[in-house]
C-alpha cells in the first residue's frame, strides 16, 4: 500500500508550485494547476528552459487573485477579470485558446525576467472552455485533457525513485537533488519503481479516486535547475545518472515519475491518502 505524502499545483507553468493538504481534481489536471502560461510577444510558451530565473518566482493564490512574487515584488491578477483579449497560444506542438491578461502584468514580468529574445513577456490564461487533448494512444479508451502542463494532467513521483537517483548521485561523486527538481504534482511513499508501471492504476477507496499510469516522465534541462536559487551548478546532473539508472533496455532516456490521468470523477484528494496499486 503506497501513501500520498505531498500534493502541489503550479498556477503559472515553470514558476514556483504551492504545496496543499487537499485539492480538487479535474478534467484538465488539479485545480488552477498550470491554468496561466508566460509567452513570449507571439504567444509562444516560455519556460525555465529559456529563462533559468522563472524558478524563483513564487505564486499564490487567494478567493480574489494569482499572486506573482519576485523577491520584494509583487503583482496581483483578478481571478475574476473580464476576458476580452482572446488569443492563440502555443505550448509544444499544440495551439490553445487562452486570454491575455493584458499589459500591465505583461510589463511587471518583463522589468523582471528581462526581454526574451528581444520579445516583452505577456502572461496568457488558459480558456474555460478551451480544449487540449491528451493524445489518443495513451488513453486506452478514456477522455483526458490537460491545460498548459506539458502533455498530461498529472504527474505522480516516489520517494523510492528519488531514493534510488541520489544513491546514484552519490555514487557519482554528484551531490544529491530535492524532489522539487521533478516538479511533481503528486508524490508518494511506497512505490518501488514507479517508472515501470506505466498501464496500471492507483486506486485510493476512501476517496473513491482512481489514476491511470500512461506513460513514464521523460526529463529535460530543467531537472539540472535547482528551483530555489535558478542556478545550474552541474549541467549534466541528474540527467546523466537517470540515463544510466535505466528503467528499460528498450526506452532510451532520463525518466523520472509516471504522467497520468484521472479514471474516476471529479474528487478531493488529501495528504495521507492511502492508493492500491492495479496492475
Amino acid at each position: 500500500m503506497a501513501q500520498i505524502t505531498d500534493l502541489y499545483i503550479y498556477p503559472v507553468k515553470s514558476l514556483k508550485g504551492i504545496a496543499l493538504k487537499e485539492v480538487h481534481t479535474g478534467l484538465r489536471g488539479f485545480q488552477y494547476d498550470r491554468e496561466w502560461m508566460i509567452t513570449d510577444s507571439k504567444y509562444h510558451f516560455i519556460s525555465q528552459r529559456e529563462i533559468e530565473s522563472m524558478a524563483t518566482f513564487k505564486t499564490e493564490i487567494d478567493t480574489t487573485s494569482l499572486i506573482l512574487c519576485s523577491n520584494a515584488n509583487q503583482f496581483s491578477v483578478s481571478l475574476h477579470s473580464e476576458k476580452l483579449n482572446k488569443v492563440r497560444a502555443t505550448v509544444w506542438d499544440d495551439t490553445c485558446d487562452a486570454y491575455d491578461e493584458g499589459d500591465e502584468v505583461s510589463n511587471w514580468l518583463t522589468q523582471q525576467l528581462g526581454e526574451y529574445k528581444g520579445s516583452s513577456l505577456r502572461l496568457v490564461r488558459f480558456s474555460a472552455d478551451g480544449e487540449r487533448s491528451v493524445p489518443e494512444e495513451y488513453l486506452n479508451g478514456m477522455r483526458a485533457q490537460s491545460a498548459f502542463s506539458d502533455q498530461f494532467p498529472y504527474l505522480i513521483t516516489s520517494w523510492e525513485s528519488l531514493g534510488r537517483l541520489n544513491q546514484g548521485l552519490h555514487d557519482n561523486h554528484s551531490k544529491e537533488v530535492s524532489m522539487n527538481r521533478f516538479r511533481p504534482n503528486i508524490v508518494v511513499q511506497g512505490l518501488d519503481d514507479l517508472e515501470k508501471m506505466t498501464d496500471s492504476d492507483l486506486s485510493c477507496d476512501e476517496g473513491d479516486y482512481r489514476f491511470g499510469l500512461r506513460k513514464p516522465c521523460k526529463r529535460c534541462k530543467i531537472v539540472t535547475i535547482n528551483q530555489e536559487n535558478g542556478e545550474i551548478m552541474e549541467p549534466k546532473e541528474p540527467l546523466a545518472t537517470l540515463v544510466k539508472l535505466k528503467f528499460s533496455d528498450a526506452i532510451k532516456g532520463a525518466f523520472f515519475g509516471q504522467n497520468a490521468i484521472l479514471l474516476s470523477e471529479d474528487c478531493v484528494i488529501r495528504v495521507g491518502d492511502e492508493l492500491k496499486l492495479i496492475s
